[in-house]
């Protein structure tokens, strides 16, 4: 059964975890005096720190303890939790904010047994989304995909690539088009379900717009090789350019 005031949280969503959930937390406790630590550089003194939160000052309604990079210094981090929670003070918190939740060791038994736990991770982003969004010409999707895309350190090039193959596929189903999906995923050798997906693109794609867009990506390709230009800014230009 979790514990009042005691919380831990994990994940890759820094960003989250900094921007929203700390400033909703610092809503609940608006007069308490804030201590702030990152155990991957601070000295996490046991100690010092159960002191720290069994004393309040005359000036303050209460204290939060907040922990950064936690799980860098397991043994220290769980004693200080332990202590703690051996006599919690209603209107003090502990915060923990580590990288992960590791089950099996003590501090992530005693999370699971004590702490209200809270997961920010970044939302999975799939290079076949942008894909999804290319064969219905959604110019704000393409460009909003390939933007996560490359904050998730997706290789520009690898794009292009995945790209490229794409509109070469939708050539060949539209030379096929009159054909049921079935025949045509056997014909160039594809799985069925990649066929079936692409060919709801010819509701939106012409063959010559098709033709257009692999002379455009001809041309993406040369501008690439040259290395002379950001590759993530072309790659983006000439896909709204394919879409509009």
């Amino acid at each position: 059964m979790p514990v009042a005031g005691f919380y831990y949280t994990y994940g890759d969503d820094s960003s989250m975890i900094e921007k929203k959930w700390l400033p909703d937390l610092q809503k609940k406790y608006p007069d308490a005096e804030w201590i702030r630590l990152d155990a991957s550089i601070d000295d996490i003194s046991v100690p010092r720190l159960v002191t720290e939160y069994n004393v309040n000052d005359l000036f303050s309604k209460g204290k939060v303890i907040v922990i950064r990079n936690a799980d860098t210094k397991h043994a220290q981090v769980e004693s200080l939790a332990e202590e703690i929670l051996n006599c919690p003070v209603p209107a003090n918190a502990l915060v923990l904010i580590c990288g992960g939740w590791n089950k099996t060791t003590r501090l992530g038994k005693l999370a699971k047994k004590s702490f209200i736990v809270r997961e920010f991770a970044k939302p999975e982003v799939k290079p076949f989304d942008l894909l999804d969004y290319l064969n219905s010409k959604n110019s704000a999707m393409v460009l909003k995909q390939t933007v996560r895309l490359f904050d998730a350190d997706y290789n520009p090039l690898a794009m292009f690539s995945l790209i490229f193959g794409h509109f070469l596929l939708l050539r060949q189903i539209y030379e096929r088009r009159h054909m049921e999906s079935s025949e045509i995923a056997r014909e160039i050798k594809q799985h069925s379900y990649r066929v079936k997906k692409a060919m709801t693109a010819l509701r939106y794609w012409t063959g010559e717009d098709l033709d257009e867009a692999l002379k455009e990506l001809g041309k993406l390709d040369s501008l690439l090789r040259t290395w002379q230009y950001d590759e993530k800014m072309i790659i983006q230009m000439s896909l709204i350019k394919l879409c509009l």
